[in-house]
Order: C-alpha cells, then sequence, then structure tokens
C-alpha cells in the first residue's frame, strides 16, 4: 500500500511538474489586450512559441557545425544585438499588436473571411495540429488546439485586409499593367530537371553527364519534349504517367511541369534566375554546378503567354510591389492602439522553460 501510494504520489508530482512548465493559466484568462482585442493566456503562449522558434532559427544560423550537433542553450545568446529572452518576449508582442491592430481595421471595414478561406485555413491548422507535430509542441507549452486554430486562422486576415487594400477593385488597388510588368521583370518560367553528383561514382557521374547532354541535343533538335525527357529520367512509362485534372472552378497551368524561378528579392528567389532570364524563350541550356557538384538543364518558357500565372501569383506581385508599405501601415497603426498586459498571466510563461519534445518532430 505504501508503494502505491509513492506510485501515486510520484505521479501526481510529475503531473504538477509538467503544469507548471507549461504555465498553468484559467481557460478564457486574458493576458493581453490591444486596443478592443483580447488575447487570452494561451494565445499569447502560442504567439511566445512561434518567437522562440524564430529566435532558435537565427541562433543556429550562427554557428558551427559542432556547436550544432552539442547542447545549446538558446537563452545565453543574442537575437538582433539583444537579449535571447528579451527579443522573443518582444517579438510575441509586436505580433499581438499587428493581429490586434488588423482585426481591428478588419472590423472597420466589415472585412471577413470568405466560408473558402476560412476551411482553408482550418484545413492546414488541422494538417499542422494532427500531422506535423505542433499538436505535441503547443500542448507541452500550454496552447490547446482550439487556441492554435483561432491563431493559425487569424494570420489569414493580414492577407484578406491586404487584397481589400491593394487587390482588385480596392482601395488602393494596384494597375493591372504594374502588375504584369512585375511577373515578366522578375519572374521566369522554366522546364527544369536537376542532377546532383552527391554521393555518385566517377563512372556514374560521367553516365549522368552523358544523359543530360542526349537530353540537351534531342530537345535543341526537336526530337524530344520535355515531357518525354522528364519521364525518360524518373524511369516512368507514357502509359503511367497522368497529369492532375482541374476540379470545379479551378484552373491549372497549360505545362504541368513548369516551374516559376524568382529574381533575389522574391519570395521564390532561385540560384537559376539569372541563367533563365538571359535565355530566350524556347531555349535548352545545360549548366554544369559549381565544383561541379550537378547539373541543371533548362528550357525557357514564355511566363505571359499562360494566363494561369498572372492569375495564381496575383497576390505575390502586388506583395512585391507595394514592398514594406503595407507591414509599416499596420505597425504605425498598432502603435496608436493602447497596450494591456496582464503580468500576473504573461510571467507564469517563461522562455527558457519553452519545450520541444522529441515527438514534435
Amino acid at each position: 500500500m505504501n508503494n502505491l501510494k509513492k506510485f501515486f504520489a510520484l505521479m501526481l508530482c510529475l503531473a504538477l511538474m509538467v503544469t507548471c512548465f507549461a504555465g498553468c493559466h484559467k481557460k478564457g484568462e486574458i493576458a493581453v489586450k490591444i486596443g478592443d482585442i483580447e488575447f487570452t493566456s494561451g494565445y499569447y503562449a502560442c504567439a511566445l512559441v512561434f518567437a522562440d522558434t524564430e529566435a532558435r532559427a537565427k541562433v543556429e544560423e550562427g554557428l558551427s557545425e559542432d556547436e550544432l550537433n552539442g547542447e545549446i542553450k538558446y537563452w545565453k545568446h543574442q537575437v538582433e544585438k539583444t537579449d535571447y529572452t528579451e527579443w522573443v518576449e518582444k517579438t510575441a508582442l509586436d505580433t499581438l499588436v499587428e493581429l490586434a491592430a488588423i482585426k481591428t481595421l478588419c472590423a472597420e471595414n466589415k472585412v471577413e473571411l470568405d466560408s473558402e478561406t476560412k476551411a482553408l485555413a482550418d484545413s492546414n491548422a488541422e494538417y499542422l495540429w494532427d500531422t506535423y507535430g505542433y499538436s505535441v509542441l503547443m500542448e507541452s507549452n500550454g496552447v490547446a488546439k482550439d487556441t492554435f486554430m483561432a491563431y493559425m486562422t487569424d494570420s489569414y486576415l493580414a492577407d484578406e485586409y491586404f487584397e481589400f487594400l491593394y487587390g482588385k477593385g480596392g482601395e488602393k488597388e494596384i494597375a493591372a499593367d504594374k502588375v504584369l510588368k512585375q511577373l515578366t521583370d522578375n519572374y521566369v518560367l522554366v522546364n527544369k530537371l536537376e542532377v546532383s553528383f552527391s554521393g555518385l561514382s566517377e563512372d556514374q557521374i560521367t553516365e549522368k553527364k552523358n544523359q543530360l547532354a542526349g537530353y540537351e541535343a534531342s530537345l535543341k533538335d526537336g526530337s524530344q519534349t520535355f515531357e518525354q525527357v522528364y519521364l525518360a529520367y524518373n524511369n516512368i512509362e507514357e502509359e503511367d504517367h497522368k497529369h492532375e485534372e482541374a476540379e470545379e472552378g479551378e484552373t491549372l497551368p497549360q505545362d504541368q511541369h513548369a516551374t516559376v524561378l524568382g529574381a533575389e528579392e522574391t519570395d521564390y528567389a532561385s540560384d537559376y534566375y539569372d541563367n533563365a532570364k538571359d535565355m530566350a524563350v524556347g531555349e535548352v541550356k545545360l549548366i554544369t554546378l559549381e565544383d561541379d557538384e550537378g547539373l541543371v538543364l533548362l528550357v525557357k518558357k514564355d511566363i505571359a503567354a499562360d494566363p494561369y500565372y498572372i492569375e495564381e501569383y496575383d497576390s505575390t506581385l502586388r506583395k512585391d510591389i507595394v514592398g514594406d508599405d503595407y507591414t509599416d501601415e499596420i505597425a504605425e497603426y498598432g502603435k496608436k492602439l493602447s497596450c494591456d498586459v496582464n503580468k500576473s498571466s504573461t510571467k507564469q510563461f517563461k522562455v527558457k522553460n519553452i519545450t520541444y519534445p522529441q515527438a514534435a518532430y
């Protein structure tokens, strides 16, 4: 009986340790109020975890391979010349200020997520929670699933308000010709085949070089299409290869093997952009990578010839053009909002105690 009592006492002790580690907070407890927008303790914890993962990535960028393989005490480092803990806490609060500004502006202008976007947000959040390991990470740090779902859904409001301002028919609509120019000036469309020589013997490398040179020649003389080259390289029988079919209301690119490459300052930046940019439409080029690490076979296509891209990348192109103006505007609006932090609620969440269970990976 005494052993049983000790066992239950140990289990209770462990449970309390986990609870304290994650932060003891009442359901629905308000931790931060910015303007008229209230954020619960769980919501604050969610923002803190995301800020911490960002800080960890920044720290790791400056570490050697030996340091990365050892135990990293992140909180002893600086992030952007700022104390680690201070940076994480400020970033989490800045995130809430930005969200409060966006939610307030959306409410004032009657901007809401439509049912399709809401369903997409929920679906992506469910995937991250159930399949990508966020359930383990967040629950270990005091964040419940419904809070995580709300946090992820709210993040879509920034894009929705951007479209309200700068999209088609928006208050600050960007002219269609400027959007098209952004596409053709900073993006290219190619068929691309990449081959790495990593782990290959000299004979295998020679074989790959001969194979790609043969593809280059057949593409140039027109004896093969890129699809035929693609299928041959990947050992796919033509009768077994099926193209994706568009669902109702959906459009697909004319060439489903095509890849978009963006200039350095875009979200689609590619090491091969400059090579492709200088090519003529229809031109074929075989590129040898630095230090003979591999080969890249490119076929230049006309990105403006397929209406899919100007439509599909519309929001991306407008964001390229607007640059930091949008985020600066949101930040300035956020500064005007009152910010009340309930420290008795937030102080329970210690940056140093944020845990990353192995199961989350």
